[in-house]
């Protein structure tokens, strides 16, 4: 039999109350936004600036200050943090990036696993284990070898979302995973979108693809939308 679940109880993994955000550059405005992601929610936002997405995945992790309002993560706001102690709440996050986020010295199997030992004390082959059982699942043999300047973009993403989802986040950000578009993607990334929601972490899922914000087979909690200097609630839009 299901119980309802009393949400005005629960912590938000991640709240912004009435906040706003420096714009990216001079031909944009400050973005205004509220937000509360609860345990287990996927929150889907429609973004067709990747640079727009960026700053608002960079506020949500206290990376970027709020110009107003507070923007809290698990309770805590961000500013009240010391720099170890927010460093340290990050590590609790996995983040598939708009663009960058791979070191070209090293290779993309190091960027993988470099969060994780740097975080954990976990030994390196169960490190390995993990990733590689991921990176199946994303439909990779294993973790590219070669540096990521060598590899196939496609690849690439993959890899991304294997260093996001490795060692259980409790929060998951992604900004616009599928690049240009890749069907294969989509069901491996809601799968593992599923497994973080069923140990109750979160997903914020940014996209440039209009057509996933209107599929309701993707089992989103919330949809959003950023029109102009704004994030709204779907709703609002239809």
């Amino acid at each position: 039999m299901a119980h309802n679940v009393d949400t005005t109880e629960l912590v938000p993994i991640v709240e912004a109350d009435a906040a706003q955000i420096a714009a990216a550059g001079p031909s944009r405005p400050a973005l205004a936004f509220g937000l509360r992601v609860l345990p287990g929610q996927l929150h889907l936002v429609h973004s067709r600036d990747p640079v727009r997405s960026e700053v608002l995945a960079d506020a949500l992790l206290g990376l970027t200050p709020a110009s107003r309002g507070a923007i809290a993560f698990n309770g805590e706001d961000w500013r009240r943090l010391p720099g170890d102690t927010a460093f340290n709440r990050r590590r609790i996050v996995g983040r598939v990036p708009g663009r960058g986020g791979w070191m070209e010295t090293r290779s993309v199997m190091d960027n993988v696993l470099l969060p994780m030992r740097h975080h954990t004390l976990l030994p390196d082959a169960t490190l390995r284990t993990a990733a590689s059982d991921i990176a199946r699942r994303f439909g990779l043999p294993g973790l590219p070898l070669q540096l990521p300047g060598r590899c196939a973009e496609a690849d690439l993403r993959r890899a991304a979302c294997v260093r996001a989802f490795l060692g259980r986040p409790t929060l998951v950000i992604l900004e616009h995973p599928s690049g240009r578009g890749d069907p294969d993607l989509l069901s491996p990334l809601i799968d593992a979108i599923q497994q973080v929601r069923r140990r109750r972490g979160a997903v914020i899922w940014l996209t440039e693809h209009e057509a996933l914000l209107r599929d309701h087979g993707i089992p989103a909690d919330h949809r959003h939308r950023i029109v102009g200097a704004e994030l709204r609630t779907w709703e609002e839009q239809t």
